[in-house]
């Protein structure tokens, strides 16, 4: 274990399968290293409807499709998931909004990881407010608190500023990892990170 705290920025969106992947990477990494992580909301699909969209009506070949999903298994694999892909693309608006209010009220750890598995491992729909609320309320929180915060203009604020700062570095891809002042994009072997991390711990590049 490093004696050092680092400090990694991760920006991510819930229905992203490679920050799926990338956030039980941080928990591996977690095991070895002293780690302040910033989750950053990031909204890849922001014109899926309210109610969800079928992935086969996006504009991706067949082929393609399949060779993602190659893909995104064996990347569980290595990480030690199990993925329940489903055919449903959801709005992830809402989820990274109940997200910012977690934040706020500090339980984001908790809530990050149950929006997570509520997608990936149940193939439930995040964008259903039932569930989001239920979710909350199964960490105490309240709804009417909720409302206030998710009908605000504060919860939009926050995702275009994740938005700015992250094309700020020239990227518009997630997940993305600011470790010290490195950058890493995409749900990369344990490895790289590991080389990285230790690379900024060196060169004494810690935010």
């Amino acid at each position: 274990m490093s004696e050092k705290k680092l400090k990694i920025v991760v920006f991510s969106d819930y229905i992203c399968p490679f920050c799926y992947i990338g956030f039980y990477r941080v928990e591996q990494l977690k095991e070895n290293y002293d780690l302040d992580v910033d989750w950053k909301p990031f909204e890849i699909h922001p014109e899926t409807p309210k109610e969800g969209t079928d992935l086969n009506n996006l504009p991706f070949p067949k082929e393609y499709l399949e060779l993602m999903k190659e893909n995104i298994k064996k990347l569980a694999d290595d990480v030690g998931i199990t993925f329940k892909l489903t055919d449903k693309l959801s709005n992830s608006r809402m989820a990274l909004f109940f997200s910012e209010f977690a934040r706020k009220n500090g339980k984001f750890d908790e809530f990050h990881k149950l929006v997570f598995d509520s997608y990936w491992k149940d193939g439930q729909d995040i964008g259903d407010k039932t569930l989001l609320f239920s979710l909350a309320e199964s960490l105490g929180f309240k709804r009417k608190e909720i409302l206030e915060y998710i009908d605000s203009e504060e919860p939009l604020k926050e995702l275009k500023k994740s938005l700015k700062e992250l094309r700020k570095y020239g990227i518009n891809g997630v997940p993305t990892f600011i470790i010290g002042e490195k950058i890493v994009v995409g749900a990369q072997p344990y490895e790289v990170f590991e080389e990285v991390i230790d690379k900024v711990l060196e060169e004494d590049l810690v935010l």
